[in-house]
């Protein structure tokens, strides 16, 4: 399953980009630094060269290779 990371300081590019898709995501803050985080989960490829063309955004996926828990 691929993972997609997207920073940058402004949230509502991120909130718009991950509302337009079907996939899970969730959206971090780092309110000290003024910072959002898009985690994106089981997304296809349009999603990824989407988040690259956004300006003043950071982006980079990863594959999940081990999913766990406390148990």
């Amino acid at each position: 399953m691929k993972v997609l990371f997207v920073e940058g300081k402004h949230l509502d590019p991120l909130k718009a980009l991950a509302r337009r898709h079907p996939y899970p995501y969730r959206i971090l803050q780092r309110e000290a630094q003024g910072l959002y985080l898009l985690e994106v989960w089981a997304y296809a490829g349009d999603l990824e060269g989407e988040a690259q063309g956004l300006e003043g955004f950071r982006s980079w996926s990863f594959e999940l290779l081990e999913e766990g828990g406390k148990d």
